[in-house]
């Protein structure tokens, strides 16, 4: 994901990320510990759709 992508899926403006980035180095390391994590669930939601289809179709 680039940096205008990010900025845009948090709704700010891109220079303000690249301001964040000196100045608010913790807020980013969250915000991109928050995307992973939000990929983490959507993969567990898939194999948790795909077990239970799966076990129906048994």
């Amino acid at each position: 994901m680039t940096k205008k992508e990010l900025a845009n899926r948090i709704n700010v403006d891109p220079k303000t990320l690249k301001n964040w980035e000196s100045s608010k180095p913790e807020l980013l390391k969250l915000i991109y510990l928050g995307l992973a994590t939000e990929e983490h669930v959507k993969e567990t939601e898939k194999y948790i759709k795909t077990i239970k289809e799966l076990h129906e179709s048994k």
